[in-house]
């Protein structure tokens, strides 16, 4: 009978090929992501807070910004008109 053992994701997660792996999509991803957030460009403060971070086990994209949300999804402009959002965050997925 087979066995799996209780740690196999743990296991899967921390072999080279897989961490490779996890790496290459992470890029794929952030090259995404970036390339919306350059686009796009007004004061540049976005895109200087972008960060790509790999560790062991997995990896992020991290935009850092105040108004990551109203860039993102959109927002009303002071004169109330709407600026549509550039959907950065939705490029990576």
């Amino acid at each position: 009978m087979a066995e799996v053992k209780r740690n196999l994701d743990s296991i899967v997660a921390h072999m080279p090929g897989v961490r490779d792996a996890v790496a290459d999509e992470l890029e794929s991803r952030a090259d995404r992501v970036r390339a919306v957030v350059e686009a796009h460009r007004h004061t540049g403060a976005l895109a200087s807070g972008m960060t790509v971070r790999t560790n062991r086990t997995d990896s992020t994209v991290t935009l850092e910004d105040p108004a990551v949300v109203a860039i993102n999804y959109g927002h009303l402009a002071p004169n109330g008109c709407w600026v549509a959002g550039i959907h950065a965050i939705e490029a990576g997925l």
